[in-house]
């Protein structure tokens, strides 16, 4: 009878425990900022009456493509937990200093990732601004050989800060997701930028971190603002949003078209390859270049990531006179190596006869003079 009662009591001590914990969990997703805001009653009413959002949903365009990955491996418990050694850079990506001032007019420069800036008709224009961990949990240590339950950044030899950027005058944001949408780094830039412009249902999260209301400007599928005679034109991608266990979709997503007298670029954001690259460049193209996304597929993403092949297509469609493969050399975010997207992206190019721009971190340049140095290569050696 003792056992029993000791029994008892064990069990009793573990709900205690488990409660606390739910506890603890509830409190930590409704009260942390990083998990952003809820748009107030006359935002909402715009979001409900928006032909993209159904039965209290955000959804995706309808597309006819069927993505078949026969030949693609599939994602297995150990390549999460156990990766190869080569999955995540094994030392310090090679990266340029950035230096704000040779940001003249009609040039750009890549930090990684999604994260890019312009200047264009004077105005400088940054995507997607992550300068911090790709994660809203706290921060741990971890042995593991990838970094993607931490959503650490890769080391840089030569750290991008925010402290380094000009005057900004525009930010556009693709979607919510914490690789693309940096709590911190919005707080960071709430004072230092001149406009938001963001999908529908984003600005409240801007909100919530500090950028006062009249700084920031939402967008539907197909609706333009323009600042400053620079055109901003948010479209669509197959894709979806969320930051917390209970919003998912209750943000849009989707890429840009950023259009002045001197430039005509696209710049995806995150989604799964369609007919809809077609009908995009039929419509705003031809591009002087197409930012796209190139890292995070595997099986089961894709019909939401694309492949490298399916991004060499998609700037085909866009008619894209450069492709600027982004979205990789920053995060472990998937299952294949962190330089995997790149080089096979660079293998289709060729063989597609595509004009690829292949940067370092942090350099600086113009379209008429595109980086093409396989600078990843020496990370192999």
């Amino acid at each position: 009878m003792e056992i029993i009662f000791t029994i008892l009591n064990i069990i009793k001590y573990l709900i205690y425990i488990l409660l606390a914990l739910a506890i603890v969990v509830f409190t930590f997703l409704t009260v942390s900022p990083a998990f952003g805001g809820t748009p107030d009653k006359e935002t909402q009413k715009t979001i409900e009456d928006s032909q993209n959002f159904v039965e209290g949903k955000f959804r995706n365009i309808k597309t006819n493509y069927t993505n078949f990955r026969a030949s693609e491996k599939k994602a297995t418990f150990k390549d999460w937990f156990s990766p190869p050694k080569d999955k995540n850079p094994l030392k310090p990506l090679p990266t340029i200093k950035f230096n704000n001032k040779d940001l003249t007019e009609g040039k750009f420069s890549w930090f990684g990732h999604s994260t890019l800036i312009m200047k264009t008709e004077g105005l400088v224009v940054m995507t997607d601004p992550v300068f911090n961990r790709a994660s809203p949990l706290p921060s741990f240590n971890s042995n593991s050989k990838s970094s993607f339950f931490n959503g650490k950044p890769f080391e840089f030899e030569n750290p991008i800060l925010i402290d380094d950027l000009p005057k900004v005058d525009v930010v556009i944001i693709s979607h919510d997701h914490y690789d693309h949408l940096d709590s911190k780094a919005i707080k960071d830039l709430s004072d230092l930028v001149d406009h938001f412009i963001v999908p529908l249902g984003v600005g409240a999260h801007l909100e919530r971190w500090g950028v006062i209301k009249n700084k920031i400007t939402e967008l539907d599928w197909y609706e333009s603002k323009n600042y400053k005679d620079v055109d901003f034109t948010f479209t669509p991608a197959l894709h979806f949003s969320g930051r917390g266990v209970f919003n998912g979709n209750s943000t849009l997503w989707g890429s840009w078209v950023v259009r002045s007298k001197s430039l005509s670029a696209y710049f995806s954001g995150d989604g799964g390859y369609s007919e809809t690259f077609k009908k995009l460049g039929e419509e705003y193209g031809p591009f002087d270049i197409a930012f796209i996304e190139n890292g995070a597929y595997n099986v089961d993403w894709s019909n939401v990531h694309m492949y490298p092949d399916e991004a060499v297509q998609a700037s085909i469609d866009l008619k894209a006179e450069i492709l600027f493969p982004i979205h990789w050399s920053k995060f472990d975010l998937s299952i294949h190596p962190w330089d995997e997207p790149i080089i096979r992206i660079t293998k289709e190019a060729a063989k597609k006869n595509v004009n690829l721009a292949t940067p370092m971190i942090g350099e600086i340049f113009e379209l008429n003079a595109i980086p093409k140095k396989p600078w990843w290569k020496k990370l192999r050696n």
